[in-house]
């Protein structure tokens, strides 16, 4: 035990004993090593991020500026085609109004044309309806005379005159 205790008194901590042998020098390629990492990502990979960053940016800055053109260019091809939509609608409503301008007068004039048929069949409807009523009225006064003289002699036993049933009859009758 004595022994221990002289190893532990006569030296310091171990890891610490190493820096006065191995130290600088391990210092020293530290520093290179940050050194050359320094460089290598100052001077080559910094460089090449930026520009890869300001080419992206580029890119980016130059779609953003096709996307405009074009949605301006579609905005503008949305109001041709708008306005020549409204056009079309305005000939469509002109046709269809010329249309129906057509349509109602061949309308009128084929109704007036029936009109003017019917109206003529009437007028001949009517003309044979009162032709007809004065056939029958003559014969409903010449059976009117006839049954009146047959009944008159039925009564009397005499035939009467035809001038008095005529004018009997025509009495009775109005006329």
């Amino acid at each position: 035990m004595a022994t221990e205790t002289a190893e532990h008194a006569g030296g310091g901590f171990p890891p610490f004993d190493q820096i006065g042998t191995f130290g600088v020098s391990q210092v020293f390629w530290l520093i290179v090593t940050f050194a050359a990492l320094y460089i290598a990502v100052a001077y080559v990979f910094l460089p090449k991020i930026r520009a890869s960053v300001e080419n992206r940016d580029g890119a980016i800055k130059a779609d953003v500026a096709k996307a405009a053109a074009l949605s301006a260019k579609a905005d503008e091809s949305v109001k041709q085609v708008e306005a020549q939509i409204a056009e079309e609608r305005a000939r469509s409503r002109d046709t269809a109004a010329k249309a129906k301008a057509e349509a109602d007068a061949k309308t009128a004039a084929a109704t007036a044309a029936k009109e003017a048929e019917l109206n003529a069949r009437l007028g001949a409807a009517e003309a044979r309806i009162s032709e007809n009523r004065a056939k029958a009225m003559s014969s409903v006064s010449a059976v009117a005379e006839d049954a009146a003289a047959a009944i008159a002699e039925r009564l009397t036993g005499v035939k009467p005159a035809p001038a008095a049933v005529k004018s009997a009859v025509a009495g009775v009758m109005g006329g």
